[in-house]
């Protein structure tokens, strides 16, 4: 569009991050948008143009491009655990960021529900436009994505959880404040067990969620 060539440098300047994302656009406009600002991938293949040897289009420019941050929804429903593998060896740890794209059914049963005035039937956790059939988000938490990247890619928990931390805040500029466990950022913070599961999380500084497998404070 050529209008975005003065709204990202614009959106840039006032400490937006810019993504492509559910892009027809061809891997040289990728990146002269890259040249003026963006930074971003949303939902790598999802949306796009096939990659193509010829024409790599949006996907091509965010595999190979180090300036972009590869967002992808690792839910094994959008992208197959080889494409998963694939993103990672291609980008890094250093450069993919996962992301949810979670709908209001995140966290709640099957059935239907409404998704911006359309509605969304949810079957074994997979959430599609109905009628039609496209995937309508999903129902993913970033637990199960890491959980699930680690499946995909064999890679160690503690070298693919930056991609679920770190590397989100740092890709939005907010790496002062958030992603990582240092005095003076944000106290937001998610306990996980051996087997990737959420145990306690804290908002503020609070802790608003407790399993019953971790005891409070001061408990025998």
């Amino acid at each position: 569009m050529p209008e975005n060539r003065a709204l990202i440098p614009y959106a840039v300047e006032r400490g937006a991050a810019v993504a492509v994302g559910h892009s027809a656009a061809t891997y040289e406009e990728v990146m002269e948008a890259v040249s003026l600002g963006l930074s971003q991938a949303s939902h790598t293949f999802n949306g796009m143009v096939p990659l193509h040897h010829r024409q790599p289009g949006a996907v091509g420019a965010a595999l190979t491009c180090e300036g972009i941050f590869a967002q992808v929804i690792v839910d094994l429903v959008h992208i197959h655990p080889a494409v998963v593998r694939l993103l990672v060896q291609a980008k890094g740890v250093r450069r993919t960021v996962l992301v949810s794209d979670a709908m209001r059914a995140a966290g709640l049963p099957d059935g239907s529900y409404d998704l911006g005035g359309q509605w969304v039937r949810v079957r074994e956790g997979v959430a599609r436009l109905d009628p039609g059939g496209s995937l309508a988000g999903s129902t993913l938490t970033l637990d199960r994505a890491l959980a699930n990247v680690v499946a995909a890619t064999g890679l160690p928990l503690e070298e693919a959880l930056p991609m679920a931390t770190a590397l989100p805040a740092a890709s939005i500029g907010l790496e002062e404040s958030l992603g990582t466990l240092e005095p003076g950022r944000w106290a937001d913070l998610v306990l996980l067990d051996e087997a990737g599961r959420v145990r306690l999380t804290m908002a503020g500084g609070k802790v608003v969620y407790r399993s019953d497998e971790v005891p409070a404070p001061g408990a025998a």
